[in-house]
């Protein structure tokens, strides 16, 4: 039996060697000669992935089982298409052209009632958008139509800002996307669906930096008790409709969500596929006990006769924190065992080395890079004084 990845970034590793042990035979397909999973997989194919029709050239003959769920941007529909041509366990290419289109993503949710905010697309190579036309409730997030990893999101207070920071510079050689900032804490959402069915695997609270880039530099594990359980209920409803809308059937997801003032979950997207950052191939393991990628595989090649289980147990309060020094110099780097000794660490991966400078964190690419580190408490309190006492623990220069 043979599993696909679509788009061998090094992301996809996790899931390459997780089919390897399941005992399937890997075939990986990226344009990037270079990319990081052509070299783990057992056959590898140097292949645009934005064309299907040329990945149908290649799987025409390779006949897969499954493809592999892993994080990708916008040719998730790749994925989508190869799973309808073979009919395979997975997302369709439908359901992908929607979640990766924040524009139609939105259209499609706004028709249903479970979006409600305004949003407005600026196309690219529009020259001269009147700011009176946007017609919103202000401050604003933009963001490109297409992509992921938070790139090119920012927030703008005023129709001043707006126009003076953005529209200025129109045309832009992409479609952008401006919608009413929803005020309230941000959170991550992993999950499956199953025949239809929604499975909550494990609710995310984001860390994030102050506007106007807002970038997430952790995720705490949310524990359920009975404070929070009418959010997480009626979490789980609004992203079950969602995908209903959306046509998901059998497919992981990940989500982004704000609890707005009210109490209520706001959905600012959901990605028909695992979450990136180190969440799906380490934290969220640690955090709910269920390797998700692991299980999915198990669920859509019944012919592995292997048993698979999404019931995750959420009971340690976690987090993963991401380096986000800014516009510093690194003169020292603590040491991994001193550190292990200090403080309860369950994991460690750091790639900062004295005389390295670190800019700004304004997207996800500017900070994964670094590492990461995990840490388990009894509160997310303590939590917080942990990971501060950690950060505290390099040598830095103020390069401002």
């Amino acid at each position: 039996m043979t599993a696909a990845v679509i788009g061998a970034s090094s992301e996809s590793i996790y899931a390459i060697n997780k089919a390897k042990e399941l005992g399937l035979r890997v075939i990986a397909l990226d344009g990037n000669p270079e990319a990081p999973g052509l070299k783990e997989a057992d056959a590898s194919f140097v292949v645009d992935i934005r064309d299907p029709e040329k990945v149908f050239e290649i799987l025409d003959n390779e006949k897969p089982s499954v493809v592999l769920p892993v994080p990708i941007g916008r040719y998730l529909t790749t994925t989508g298409a190869v799973n309808d041509r073979y009919h395979l366990c997975g997302v369709s290419y439908d359901a992908t052209n929607i979640c990766t289109d924040k524009y139609e993503f939105h259209r499609v949710l706004e028709a249903e009632g479970l979006r409600n905010e305004e949003l407005y697309l600026i196309p690219a190579g529009e020259e001269n958008t009147d700011i009176d036309e946007i017609n919103t409730i202000y401050p604003v997030i933009v963001k490109p139509r297409f992509g992921s990893g938070s790139r090119g999101i920012e927030m703008f207070n005023t129709p001043k800002e707006l126009k003076e920071k953005f529209l200025a510079g129109q045309p832009y050689d992409e479609d952008y996307c401006v919608e009413t900032f929803v005020s309230g804490p941000e959170y991550g959402v992993d999950g499956v669906f199953l025949d239809g069915k929604f499975k909550l695997i494990l609710l995310r609270g984001k860390k994030n930096t102050p506007p106007p880039y807002r970038e997430c530099v952790g995720y705490y594990s949310i524990v359920k008790t009975d404070k929070n359980a009418d959010f997480f209920d009626k979490t789980e409803k609004l992203i079950a409709k969602a995908g209903e809308v959306l046509g998901f059937c059998n497919n992981l997801i990940h989500a982004d969500i704000i609890k707005d003032t009210n109490g209520n979950p706001f959905i600012i997207e959901i990605s028909a596929r695992p979450s990136g950052h180190n969440l799906h191939n380490l934290f969220t393991p640690l955090a709910s006990g269920v390797d998700e990628v692991a299980e999915f595989i198990k669920y859509a090649v019944p012919e592995l006769k292997k048993k698979y289980s999404f019931e995750s147990k959420v009971d340690k309060n976690m987090l993963i924190r991401y380096f986000d020094f800014e516009d510093v110099r690194v003169n020292k780097v603590p040491d991994e065992k001193e550190l292990f000794k200090k403080y309860p660490l369950k994991t460690w991966c750091c790639n900062l080395k004295p005389g390295m400078y670190l800019g700004k964190v304004t997207n996800g690419a500017s900070v994964m890079g670094r590492g990461y580190f995990c840490i388990e408490a009894e509160s997310p309190f303590e939590l917080d004084g942990y990971s501060d006492a950690i950060m505290s623990e390099f040598e830095l220069e103020d390069n401002r």
